[in-house]
């Protein structure tokens, strides 16, 4: 199963990519699990049109564009584009905000249609600025609401940062455990393998936590095992020694 803080729609992408293809998808930091062959859903915890209304007050009162996922699209504004130009600036990005599934909003009135159309689907809000103090302002503020569960991306040794915004209590690790649940076993006889923020909390709840060698030290001190890096086949090296050899 593939864990990420994308929607179905981009994990299609890179699901497609893989020798063996992953079953079922943990998406939007565990806001939803879906399975892959026909979009099952076994579990759905969003953000209602209350929470969205909040994060929407907040992007206001600090001169933001709102972005949004559902399962199946990604809504834009200005602020997303200026921070993947500044990503291509520094680095290649696996993203391509022109293809089918990413709509920009360019209007009030435009966030207006698609908070009204998309009422009851928005699985995750993501806020973008290119200043990392005034992201850790914008997590001050949306921290103060309790509504929400915050996952920051930090970027070239914390130069760029964005957060990520979950309801309060949806994270990967949570969403795991319901899908190896609804499969018919334990944490226990899960390894989980990740490198970044949203992956901490699967990292500490399965029964074999594997860290990329490339993830942030608290990552890497959190997990129960360090592979190689992303650049050195980690993923598939873990899985060879952990499970294919059995080696603890």
């Amino acid at each position: 199963m593939l864990c990420t803080g994308r929607n179905l729609t981009e994990t299609r992408v890179f699901n497609a990519q893989l020798d063996a293809s992953a079953d079922w998808a943990v998406i939007t930091n565990g806001a939803a699990v879906m399975r892959f062959s026909d979009g099952a859903q076994i579990t759905y915890d969003g953000l209602d049109s209350a929470m969205c209304a909040s994060v929407r007050a907040i992007c206001a009162e600090f001169g933001l564009d709102l972005c949004l996922y559902t399962a199946d699209r990604l809504y834009y504004g200005r602020d997303f584009l200026r921070f993947l130009g500044e990503l291509r600036r520094r680095g290649s990005v696996a993203l391509d905000e022109a293809a089918e599934g990413y709509e920009f909003v360019s209007s009030k009135a435009g966030w207006d249609e698609v908070l009204a159309r998309e009422d009851g689907r928005v699985v995750k809000a993501i806020l973008h600025h290119l200043d990392p103090k005034e992201i850790d302002k914008i997590m001050q503020a949306l921290e103060e609401t309790g509504l929400f569960e915050l996952t920051p991306s930090i970027m070239y040794g914390g130069e760029l940062k964005n957060v990520e915004i979950n309801r309060k209590g949806v994270h990967k690790g949570g969403a795991l455990k319901r899908l190896a649940a609804h499969l018919g076993f334990d944490m226990d006889a899960v390894m989980a393998i990740g490198d970044s923020d949203n992956d901490l909390t699967m990292l500490q709840m399965a029964g074999l936590g594997v860290a990329m060698e490339n993830a942030a030290p608290n990552i890497r001190a959190a997990a129960d095992a360090v592979t190689l890096d992303h650049t050195s086949n980690g993923v598939a090296a873990a899985v060879k020694h952990f499970i294919l050899e059995g080696q603890s």
